[in-house]
């Protein structure tokens, strides 16, 4: 069979493979051992079986993806889905990593991807892929001359105005949480099922979320998590996740239980607030995808940066008159992918 999920003895071979078809060095953070184990082999709660898999020609692999499995819940009852990392396909090889991609789909309801290069935009429509949405990145800047010190991109001149630019983001206001508000922290999901369950109805399309799964997210290697429950009275009304890698932090996940803008602001702001206790933390990275939320997050104090679209392959139309989807960081690897090269937004 030309497609395997590699085993151990597998794994050199594969990494060799990425390095090769990426053009990195042997230092890259997303084939750090660790990182591979996590991603590819420890257990999930929404996914049994392998999660990477390469495809061959002969002795030779010329393609690989790990799957990223989610769930969407629609009023029409769940649908099972997975983005696709760690995405790869030898040149000489046409066509190998399309192929794996059509297998690969047929294990799930449906596909999603988020930006990519140009390339992979042009040929994702050809593949069936549809474009169903945007995902927003913000970012606020927290400790400008931290920042500053640890960005190994040659700035050149342009480096001290860029300083004085984030100086001057980093104290632009920001609302403080409102009155009745407030964030507890958590270390393990496990009595937090009924919030999920609220979540389910929630006019926009979300992913399931189980205290297991979200347990899971949190023992990611390449990253330093935290996560706060949204109180209201004292009765948790949603979550932030923060996920730093380097000195950027990231809200690797965050949901409100309402519709609301105000609420949604509130949400921000508990999850910047919290974000600023973390004396590494040099840039705060947000995302939205709903109205609401992206409405939210510059009243939050954060600046909006760019746009990525969202795409879904979708052979069954489950989604074609869905409403809005809501994607974070955590779905995907954007919780914790990273570039040392360039490791600042702002």
């Amino acid at each position: 069979m030309p497609l395997e999920a590699p085993d151990a003895a597998g794994r050199k071979a594969l990494v060799e493979f990425l390095l090769a078809t990426f053009r990195l060095g042997g230092d890259a953070p997303f084939i750090a051992p660790e990182l591979l184990r996590w991603k590819y082999d420890d257990p999930r709660p929404d996914w049994s079986g392998p999660r990477s898999f390469v495809w061959k020609d002969g002795e030779a692999t010329v393609a690989h993806a790990c799957m990223c499995p989610i769930t969407y819940r629609l009023p029409s009852g769940d649908v099972s889905g997975s983005y696709l990392i760690d995405w790869a396909a030898a040149r000489t090889s046409a066509g190998a990593g399309v192929t794996l991609l059509r297998t690969l789909g047929r294990k799930c309801d449906a596909l999603f991807a988020v930006g990519g290069s140009q390339d992979t935009r042009s040929i994702l429509p050809k593949l069936g892929y549809r474009h169903i949405g945007n995902l927003h990145f913000f970012a606020r800047v927290l400790r400008p001359w931290r920042q500053a010190r640890t960005d190994p991109f040659p700035r050149g001149w342009k480096g001290p105005l860029r300083l004085a630019r984030n100086f001057i983001w980093s104290v632009s206001p920001a609302p403080a949480p409102g009155h009745g508000r407030s964030a507890g922290s958590i270390t393990n999901w496990d009595m937090e099922e009924p919030l999920f369950e609220r979540r389910s109805k929630s006019p926009f399309v979300c992913t399931r979320r189980t205290p297991q799964l979200m347990n899971y997210y949190l023992q990611c290697p390449s990253a330093a998590w935290s996560a706060g429950l949204i109180l209201r009275d004292g009765t948790p009304r949603g979550w932030y996740v923060l996920a730093r890698v380097g000195g950027q932090a990231r809200i690797a996940d965050l949901w409100i239980d309402s519709d609301r803008e105000a609420d949604w602001t509130n949400a921000y702001a508990l999850a910047l607030s919290a974000a600023s206790q973390d004396p590494q933390a040099c840039e705060l990275v947000a995302s939205a995808s709903i109205p609401p939320a992206i409405e939210a997050a510059p009243r939050a104090g954060f600046r909006f940066r760019h746009a990525e679209p969202i795409y879904v392959l979708d052979p069954h139309k489950r989604f074609a008159n869905a409403a809005p989807l809501n994607v974070t960081f955590l779905e995907s690897d954007l919780a914790y992918i990273s570039d040392p090269t360039y490791p600042y937004l702002t």
